[in-house]
């Protein structure tokens, strides 16, 4: 089994991949936020008749590597820890939706509690 690569690893080997075709210099950042897009509805693709994937783990792995080859190079663009952002994002998202929402047994009532979580959470709107 090939050694299990750290997330930074990964990183400079999407980067290295990319600087040596000069991607860094010709990719638009909007071309790149297009492309991340794309390649999330390409996975989607897979789902879209059905509830599971009609794709194999391979085809799977494949488009998602795609979305993080992409998400490694806007990063890398705007100059984004991705780690950081993650940790940051999951700070966040424990305010909004409490765990004590998710203990709740009686689906209906997880649902409603879930629900009145996401309209009474104080989204920041600035710019």
């Amino acid at each position: 089994m090939p050694k299990q690569l750290t997330f930074e690893e990964a990183s400079a080997i999407v980067m290295q991949h990319i600087k040596a075709r000069k991607w860094d210099k010709t990719n638009s950042t909007r071309g790149i936020a297009v492309s991340l897009s794309l390649e999330a509805n390409e996975l989607l693709e897979y789902f879209q008749w059905h509830d599971e994937s009609f794709g194999s783990k391979e085809d799977m792995a494949s488009e998602l590597a795609d979305i993080l080859i992409y998400a490694i190079q806007f990063a890398d663009r705007y100059e984004i820890d991705i780690p950081s952002a993650i940790a940051k994002k999951i700070e966040k998202q424990n305010k909004k939706y409490p765990v004590e929402i998710f203990e709740i047994e009686d689906e209906k009532e997880r649902n409603k509690a879930w629900l009145e979580a996401k309209k009474n959470y104080k989204k920041d709107t600035t710019l």
